[in-house]
């Protein structure tokens, strides 16, 4: 697996909408970027980059729905769950309150309590990258979030 570590674009078509030709079912991003519609968005971030992982010319697994009922979402699909982070797969973050939780994909895992990550955020960035550490148990989140799991990508072993 190659590690992502540009925003991605050029109407790549994991990361458009299906009606702008792409493969994704996720809403637009806001701040929409136009040549990659689902960002700003850590659910059309996710999606797209966990299918771009895989490598088919689709997204499989349309894990559209709020962040944090991507587990659910994933067992529908017969996706494996971690209850730490694996390569390649989606982190899962539940929220408090009004928050709607939060995804990431597992770019590289440095060690037991350290890893990198690629990710996205509604109404923020189109795209960073985060080295996360599990010092707080909820892997570099704040208290308003709690660590869910890890959805394994298929890809990966």
């Amino acid at each position: 697996m190659q590690i992502r570590t540009t925003c991605p674009g050029n109407y790549n078509k994991y990361y458009m909408t299906t009606d702008k030709g792409g493969w994704s079912w996720a809403i637009k991003g806001k701040p929409t970027k136009q040549d990659a519609n689902v960002l700003s968005n850590c659910v059309g971030y996710a999606n797209s980059r966990y299918a771009e992982i895989i490598g088919k010319e689709c997204i499989e697994y349309q894990l559209v729905c709020n962040a944090e009922n991507f587990i659910e979402k994933a067992k529908q699909y017969g996706l494996q769950i971690s209850d730490k982070p694996v390569l390649g797969g989606i982190m899962v973050w539940g929220g408090n309150g009004s928050l709607a939780g939060h995804v990431a994909i597992v770019e590289r895992i440095d060690n037991d309590n350290q890893i990198y990550t690629s990710e996205s955020a509604y109404g923020g960035s189109a795209f960073y990258n985060a080295t996360r550490r599990n010092d707080n148990g909820r892997w570099g989140m704040s208290s308003n979030y709690w660590f869910r799991g890890c959805i394994v990508n298929p890809s990966n072993p």
